[in-house]
């Protein structure tokens, strides 16, 4: 019986979804440009202090991740990191 390692790669989806939830929590004084960003900015500090230490330090933690965002307003980013360089 031959075993193979196969790296795990995470998919974290709808991240503009909480560039949003993010946003609608600003009060409403900033021009909404800023906002945007601030919201964004904030969105990422929660993705990394957050969601991303979950899955990192899991039992058997992912060799690397994909962030999806913007499927639904007509453009499509995406965002990929090594793992091995954020530890």
């Amino acid at each position: 019986m031959a075993f193979f390692t196969v790296p795990l790669v995470v998919i974290f989806t709808k991240f503009d979804g909480q560039v949003i939830n993010e946003f609608a929590g600003l009060p409403d004084t900033a021009p909404t440009e800023d906002k945007w960003e601030y919201a964004r900015n904030i969105a990422e500090r929660v993705f990394c202090s957050i969601y991303l230490p979950k899955i990192l330090d899991a039992k058997y933690p992912p060799k690397g991740y994909v962030r999806l965002e913007g499927e639904n307003s007509g453009h499509f980013c995406l965002q990929t990191w090594n793992l091995s360089v954020v530890q």
